[in-house]
């Protein structure tokens, strides 16, 4: 809400208050009923003030006789159909004949926005804005002006059954024509000065982009990696290139071009051609799935790779200390994850992260499918074998799902089939998949892969979460990807060169409440090989507790990678928030954030990190550290590190820096963010990734800062770009006011919008400009105006309330051209200022541009 609206809303609770506790009457002294708020009844009693009850310079109280009046104009707020809330919208009060207080209007597809059904309207009202009466027999509204919430009362009969997080289809919004690149890099530099044979300086980069043009509801998008090295090399990855619109019918997705197969039923891989799938982010968030989240721990500052099926997806810089991955950009459903941690000294870890699709249960009447043709796109497959996939599942109730689905590629076809349970022991899935391969021998392969889900929630102990997933496949069977690098794999006797095909994989995820404030998790991975290639396993348990003034935790982890090589580790940490005494300001540091871990390799790390945060927002961000580390074979390596980011409107600017006492030197720069080419021009934001977002023009509010965590703020030429917005859910975008200039305000700050995915969404932003003025108004004969006089403009809009004293607060009144005028008693009297211009001026001076005039109101 704006500074003017709440100015004038905080004039009304008062008024009424100082009234309030009057009596009322109708003819005497007493009121029959309290004044009823449902502005839409037509038999509510009438109830008048006693006059004689307040002292004082003449008091209009006759608005108040049906309730706290309501200004005509639009407002923000909460609307709740039957006292179910249905979210947040801008809402037309518009002022009937023959009433004193503005009424809630609504339109059609604001009515359909909140689930209210309108059947029998003819076609000429579905545009109009009419009360809730004129569109639902029996409707009501109550509006609380204290809460800013609409509660409307409608029969049932006309009330939609929304599930949790339904958003009418046809608010869903493809938004404007725009191009857009975003982009990510870093450089990581380490310099060594000891007398080993990696004296010098060594550097890596890294730069990822993606480019972006909306138009006509196509999205069209193109991701790239480049990286390089001090060594002289360097590499470019195309990731992908298509062109993508959603079709609302289908609740899917239609992409042209380079993408990833769904990876439900079959092992996803990367194809070039045409696919035509289900888009579960439409439906409503009960029904929907899930994206990964990585997390780790880094001992200093550290480049994090992720890549999936051997391609980069994602790399950052991030300090020491436990770190959280989120929205990485998955290249489809299926595929496990891969996470490399370099730490600044040299040293790697690997971790897989299992990433396959959730267990495929569905609601009754629910459906899924994915439909693919193409060409395959691997890195390791000289030549691009083509293939056709479908799979379908139907949720034949909520209890049972069946799913099957086919491949026909060149020498090769697959089929599965199975079903998905919802059974008192928890949610199973069953799958087979059966197919034939012919390889370079020309020898036919025939085998089979059988696959179990299992998932379970236990209410009696609180364990969140039972994630248990097992997949057997056969000598014979290979998935159409193995197929196609079995082909480019085999030598000239036709041995394979290297074989990486999977026999068995087992992964368990335990999330377990212990109490309020403790929690335990497990996870544990294995994986077996055909061919030459022997096992690896991974198993780590967490242990966490929060108490009053800190909170600690333990992690024990094994990994037997596929060199026979066991590595063993166990971590202490605690996390102490410090500063919460301060008063009045920031603490420089907000938390303490000490580990301790020892290895069966003998090596002992003890760290220590201060982080701390400035700014409205918590734009900038920061940390100390210092490292001790033991190695029984070596010399001991300790070290120092700190790291410095900024998140402005224009992007997120990064930088980390470390030393040890073998003169090792690291450093690292980072930078993310977008440049968006719209009609209003060029404007910078920060990275975007292929999530809608929206540009938000407010012009002459430059500098106003966007309430969303990013650093966005109104350009200078009355830009901004707020990124991440949900798609297909409603967004709500708000504008703060603070550090505006004192002669410029916002006619609104929120407004919620509900894009379709990769859309950008234009939001206007009114704002309105002008000297704040304070005028003091009196009659003709001298006497202060009445408290509650309402002030309007030649539209009959109003502009303010007069409240004490006859003082009122209105902006950018021009008195020389523009008329106001006052309302009393129902009559209107024109008002004029009696301050001479020059006057003005030296009053806007002294008081900060803020003007107080004396105006004489006549009656016509």
């Amino acid at each position: 809400m704006s500074n003017d609206a709440k100015r004038r809303a905080n004039v009304l609770p008062f008024t009424f208050t100082l009234i309030g506790g009057l009596l009322f009457y109708r003819s005497g002294w007493a009121a029959t009923e309290p004044p009823s708020l449902l502005s839409e009844n037509e038999n509510e009693t009438i109830v008048n003030f006693n006059p004689r009850f307040l002292h004082g310079r003449g008091i209009d109280v006759s608005r108040f006789s049906e309730g706290n009046p309501i200004l005509p104009g639009k407002q923000k707020v909460t609307v709740l159909v039957n006292g179910e809330r249905r979210g947040k919208m801008t809402v037309l009060f518009s002022l009937r004949p023959g009433k004193k207080s503005a009424e809630a209007c609504f339109s059609l597809r604001q009515l359909r926005q909140i689930g209210i059904r309108i059947a029998d309207k003819p076609a000429e009202k579905t545009d109009s804005c009419r009360v809730i009466s004129e569109w639902v027999s029996w409707g009501k509204s109550r509006y609380d002006s204290g809460e800013f919430e609409l509660n409307l009362q409608v029969p049932q009969l006309y009330v939609k059954k929304m599930p949790r997080g339904y958003v009418d289809p046809g608010l869903w919004d493809a938004g404007e024509t725009v191009g857009f690149l975003d982009y990510s890099g870093n450089v990581f530099s380490i310099y060594n000065g000891g007398n080993s044979a990696m004296r010098g300086n060594t550097y890596t980069g890294n730069l990822g982009m993606m480019a972006g043009i909306n138009i006509n509801q196509w999205r069209l998008r193109k991701r790239i990696n480049a990286s390089w090295n001090s060594r002289g090399s360097s590499s470019t990855q195309n990731l992908n290139g298509y062109a993508a619109h959603d079709i609302t019918a289908l609740k899917s997705e239609l992409i042209l071009g380079e993408n990833n197969t769904s990876g439900d039923i079959f092992d996803s891989y990367g194809l070039r051609g045409v696919f035509l799938q289900s888009d579960d982010r439409m439906l409503p968030d009960s029904l929907r799935s899930y994206s990964p989240v990585l997390r780790g721990v880094a001992e200093t500052n550290a480049r994090v790779t992720v890549r999936q099926r051997g391609m980069t997806i994602y790399e950052t810089v991030v300090p020491p200390g436990p770190f959280e991955l989120s929205n990485i950009g998955t290249m489809g459903y299926g595929g496990d994850l891969e996470m490399v941690v370099t730490e600044s000294d040299g040293r790697v870890r690997r971790t897989n992260i299992p990433y396959s699709a959730p267990p495929l249960l569905l609601h009754e009447g629910v459906s899924y499918f994915a439909f693919s043709a193409g060409q395959l796109k691997e890195e390791l497959v000289r030549n691009h074998p083509a293939v056709v996939q479908g799979s379908y599942r139907y949720g034949l109730s909520d209890r049972l799902t069946l799913f099957g689905g086919m491949q026909i590629g060149e020498k090769y076809q697959s089929i599965a089939a199975g079903s998905a349970l919802n059974t008192p022991l928890g949610g199973v899935s069953f799958g087979i998949s059966h197919a034939r391969s012919t390889l370079n021998d020309d020898q036919l392969y025939t085998g089979n892969s059988y696959q179990l889900n299992f998932t379970k929630y236990l209410g009696s102990t609180d364990t969140n979460l039972l994630l248990g997933a097992y997949r057997y496949s056969s000598s014979g069977y290979y998935s159409f990807r193995d197929a196609s690098i079995a082909r480019n794999n085999r030598s000239t006797d036709g041995q394979y060169i290297i074989d990486f095909r999977q026999r068995d994989r087992l992964s368990v995820t335990l999330s377990q409440q212990l109490s309020d404030n403790m929690s335990l998790y497990l996870t544990g991975n294995q994986y077996n090989y055909w061919g030459n290639r022997s096992s690896s396993r991974q198993y780590s348990v967490t242990f966490n507790q929060r108490l009053r003034h800190f909170s600690y935790g333990v992690t024990a982890s094994r990994t037997l990678n596929d060199q026979y090589k066991s590595e063993k580790s166990v971590l202490l940490f605690v996390n102490i928030p410090i500063g919460n005494g301060v008063i009045n300001r920031k603490p420089v540091f907000n938390s303490l954030y000490t580990s301790l871990n020892h290895d069966s390799g003998g090596n002992t790390q003890l760290q220590t990190l201060v982080n701390g945060s400035q700014g409205e927002q918590n734009e900038w961000n920061y940390g100390l550290g210092g490292t001790l580390n033991h190695y029984p074979e070596s010399r001991a390596n300790n070290s120092v590190t700190g790291n410095l980011s900024y998140q402005a409107g224009f992007g997120r600017l990064a930088a980390t820096a470390s030393a040890d006492n073998h003169s090792t030197r690291q450093l690292s720069f980072s930078a993310d963010g977008s440049l968006v080419a719209h009609k209003g021009g060029i404007t910078l934001g920060p990275a975007v990734g292929d999530a809608p977002f929206a540009i938000v023009d407010a012009r002459e509010a430059n500098g106003a800062k966007l309430l969303n965590g990013y650093g966005s703020r109104i350009d200078r030429n009355g830009y901004a770009i707020m990124p991440s917005l949900t798609p297909y859910r409603e967004n709500t975008i708000s504008v703060s006011a603070k550090g505006l200039p004192l002669n410029v305000d916002l006619m609104e700050n929120e407004k919620v919008v509900v894009p379709r995915a990769g859309a950008v969404i234009p939001v206007e932003v009114q704002t309105i400009s002008g000297n704040p003025m304070i005028l003091t108004l009196r009659d003709e004969k001298g006497q202060l105006l009445p408290i509650g006089t309402d002030l309007q403009n030649a539209k009959g809009i109003s502009q303010g309330i007069i409240g004490q004293g006859g003082q009122a607060f209105i902006r950018g009144w021009q008195p020389e051209t523009q008329s106001l005028f006052a309302v009393v008693n129902g009559q209107k009297m024109q008002c004029r200022a009696r301050t001479s211009p020059d006057k003005r001026r030296a009053s806007a001076t002294r008081q900060t541009q803020i003007l107080q005039l004396e105006v004489i109101c006549l009656r016509n």
